[in-house]
Order: C-alpha cells, then structure tokens, then sequence
C-alpha cells in the first residue's frame, strides 16, 4: 500500500515467545515450501514458513496453513496491535463503520539467509498493492540493511514497522546469523490505492480497475517527492 512515507513505525513487542517457537523447530522444517525462492528471483535467498498466506494472492478468504496453529498463541498480541493501528486509523474507523472490520489476507515467518539479499523490486498484483506491508523482526543482528525508497534502516527486533511496498526495497543480510521476520499484509476493508481516486473515483478498486496501476505500467505519482 502506498502511503507519503518509506516506514512507517506502529509499535514494539516482546517477541521472545515468537523467538522461544522459532528455536523449536527442526532446520528442515525450512525447507517443506520452497515456492517463494523458487518462483520469486528477488527472493532466492530466503526460507519461509506460511501460516496465513495461497500463491494465487486472492485479496479475501484467506488460507490458514498448519503451522499457524502452532505460532498463533505467541503472534497474537503482534496481530492485535497491528490490527488496531489500522482499524483505529481515522481512514479505518471510517471504513470499519461502512464495511466491517478489517482482516490479515498473508502472514508469514520469512528467513533471509546468512549474507543473503532481496534484491530490489516492487511489490505488484490486486492484493499485494491493497494491503498493508508489515514487518517484525523476530531474529536480526546490527548488520541487516533494509532500504525502502532510498531510505535505509537497521530494525530492532519487536519492533513493528509498515513499509511502503509501492516502491523499490530490497534487504541486504551481511551478518553471519540468519535473519528471520513476521511478515504481515493487513486489508482494511473497502480502503482504496492512492489512485484509486484519480483512475475509478465512484467505483471501488477491483483487479480490473486497478490492474495498470498495479502491474506498474502506468507509473504512480501520488507521492512524487519520493519516487
């Protein structure tokens, strides 16, 4: 979702149970869903563990994988502080009165491996454009870069931050610890993309509305002072 910023922080949380979860597993249990590295260049160097999350990004009904049931107890004060950033937004109460209340379509744990990178891009297609971008770090050291639109950060670990996933990131993890993150994308329901307004301003957004926005060929310029 693209909002007049690169990061934006929501909050900080204990994450030690997430951590305390994350040491439970076998390493191979890394290695079960390989689709993300495989399809994906960009993210070649990382491991995944779905638990909310289908490979067809469909923006509602979303499907819940086995090992959300193991990590739910320990993320579900991360989601419930993510949730009510959102739906307490002013943008969000609004659409929560007209619509009902909003909902998380993908949540991952995402590795990104010892010395390994996403190299730069932009997140595109219906529903990865109508969500917003969450991260938490749960595993991290001082020397994993995170760059968002020309802005580059080192994120603690428990802090929760959205990122402006419309424009060009990427991470770099030159540390010699794997780096493991929350990955969250957060639907307020009804919510518009920022030129949603422009392009169908009496029309909801809907994948064919949207879908030269979304797959870049027409450049946004909502925001242009950080394009």
């Amino acid at each position: 979702m693209n909002f007049d910023d690169n990061f934006r922080r929501i909050g900080g949380t204990n994450i030690e149970p997430i951590q305390a979860k994350l040491a439970e597993l076998a390493p191979e249990q890394w290695e079960n869903e390989a689709v993300r590295q495989q399809r994906y260049e960009a993210h070649r160097d990382t491991r995944t563990i779905p638990l909310v999350h289908d490979y067809a990004f469909r923006h509602d009904q979303p499907t819940r994988h086995p090992a959300l049931e193991i990590f739910e107890p320990v993320i579900r004060p991360v989601l419930g502080m993510t949730a009510d950033f959102f739906d307490k937004s002013d943008k969000g109460k609004e659409l929560t009165e007209k619509n009902g209340l909003g909902y998380f379509i993908r949540c991952n744990l995402v590795k990104l491996l010892p010395g390994g990178t996403i190299s730069e891009h932009r997140d595109m297609n219906f529903s990865l454009t109508h969500a917003h971008r969450v991260h938490v770090p749960v595993v991290t050291n001082d020397r994993v870069l995170f760059s968002v639109g020309g802005e580059t950060l080192n994120i603690p670990e428990g802090e929760i931050y959205e990122i402006n996933n419309r424009r060009p990131h990427s991470v770099r993890n030159e540390g010699e610890e794997a780096r493991v993150h929350l990955i969250m994308d957060y639907v307020i329901k009804g919510e518009m993309c920022c030129c949603g307004e422009k392009l169908h301003p009496d029309a909801p957004c809907k994948p064919n509305a949207c879908v030269e926005t979304d797959l870049c060929r027409i450049p946004c310029t909502c925001f242009p002072e950080h394009v």
